[in-house]
């Protein structure tokens, strides 16, 4: 049988780790209405920038806090060209920017029919059409959907990727003062990581062999000294755990569920994927410690149940079909079904009538396979419902500490938009229905 590689070279499609450098695909849309408004090279770049800065795109795969103009460094513009280009060369590839000419950069027919989508229909739309393009080139949400449905025995669809610092494994940052100290924590790590393996995944797996090779990794770059009983410089230790974890997570995602790209397309591809619904991923599921990605999707020949949309049709015959319920009486029982339970189970936890609804939704969203934007839009519509008094709970929303009044830089977590404001915080009451 034919490997997954050589189908796609067959096929003529690029391989998967050939895509461009940048998460979000709004940095398709700017480029787009940058280039409507102008043609030379330079004044698109400005535009870009610009609209980078409104629509606070970040480097990584978060969003930042805050559009606050700031005087962009030698460094920030290098980086900024440097996506500006990775975002120019996808969007020619698809034919939707003419770039023959640098100073006459244009849109093509098939850009403009983009652009007006974006602007009639919204982002999502957008980002929905702008998968045909992605798909028709790479192949990708279709290998990726495969790899999570044969990922794990125990939770079909499921892959996890472990992540723990020393602090969640007993070891607290100040009492690290030599190598010996490191090494002991990889140990008590590889005891977590294969318990995980064998109860989330269904595998048994000896881990020391791969700790002993990130072991060495780390003394030949000299992070860490051969001699254990060596003083450990502090100023390494976020280094040290950072290749640690990565290296924990780049095992898994070759070794166990047989990817055959770097990770780096790994996690481009899945946040993609989210934006669009094909997928969730995410690093915050209470259940979980790590990055958990699971499937939205299914790419069958035909499926029976409403709740599937088809995106996209295959050249032998499959499609790829959405999960995306609409709101119905069958589905408002079961959405309100599992916010009530998640809700009682994070009430164990937090001890507190009030608990965290960004918590919450993972909880939900991953019982039901529903995107964050689904889950969203049935929480407006549960919402409208509670405050007509046509639930059996009652439930209220408040407003904890927002993320932008931390002193962090990117919004890691989206705060959920109810009755059109961001809540983050809820308490449920199942004894009475009504107001």
């Amino acid at each position: 049988m034919q490997d997954e590689n050589s189908t796609l070279k067959s096929k003529n499609i690029p391989q998967i780790q050939s895509v461009k450098k940048f998460y979000f695909l709004d940095y398709i849309y700017i480029l787009l209405d940058s280039i409507k408004r102008h043609s030379k090279f330079e004044d698109i770049f400005v535009s870009f920038v610009e609209l980078k800065t409104r629509y606070r795109l970040g480097e990584s795969k978060y969003k930042k806090l805050t559009a606050d103009i700031e005087e962009i460094t030698d460094g920030q513009i290098r980086r900024f060209l440097y996506t500006f280009k990775q975002v120019l060369e996808e969007s020619t590839g698809y034919d939707l920017v003419d770039c023959s000419n640098l100073k006459d950069i244009r849109l093509t027919q098939t850009g403009k029919a983009l652009l007006r989508l974006y602007n009639n229909q919204g982002a999502l739309a957008f980002n929905e059409h702008l998968l045909k393009f992605m798909e028709k080139q790479y192949g990708a949400f279709r290998y990726i959907n495969k790899k999570l449905y044969s990922a794990n025995k125990n939770f079909p669809g499921l892959l996890f990727l472990p992540s723990y610092s020393p602090r969640q494994l007993g070891i607290e940052r100040k009492d690290i003062k030599s190598s010996s100290d490191f090494i002991r924590y990889t140990l008590l790590l590889v005891d977590k990581l294969e318990n995980d393996i064998e109860e989330i995944i269904g595998e048994r797996r000896n881990l020391k062999s791969e700790n002993d090779k990130i072991i060495k990794r780390l003394i030949s770059t000299g992070l860490l000294s051969s001699d254990y009983s060596t003083y450990f410089n502090p100023e390494k230790y976020n280094v040290i755990t950072k290749r640690i974890r990565d290296a924990w997570m780049a095992y898994f995602l070759l070794k166990i569920y047989h990817y055959k790209y770097s990770m780096a397309s790994f996690d481009i591809w899945t946040y993609r994927g989210k934006q669009i619904g094909t997928l969730h991923a995410t690093e915050f599921h209470p259940y979980f410690q790590g990055k958990i990605v699971y499937p939205l999707s299914v790419v069958m020949k035909s499926v029976s149940s409403p709740d599937f949309s088809e995106i996209f049709k295959y050249d032998d015959g499959n499609i790829l079909f959405l999960h995306k319920p609409e709101w119905s009486p069958n589905n408002q029982e079961r959405f309100v079904d599992s916010i009530v339970k998640a809700y009682f189970d994070l009430r164990k936890t937090y001890r507190s009538y009030f608990v965290n609804l960004i918590a919450l939704r993972e909880i939900v969203c991953f019982s039901m396979k529903i995107s964050e934007k689904t889950f969203e839009e049935f929480i407006n519509l549960t919402y409208a419902l509670n405050l007509n008094g046509k639930l059996p709970i009652r439930i209220s929303f408040e407003v904890d500490k927002l993320p932008e009044e931390t002193t962090a830089m990117y919004l890691k977590r989206e705060p959920v938009m109810i009755d059109k404001k961001y809540r983050n915080i809820i308490a449920i009451d199942a004894t009475k229905g009504g107001k």
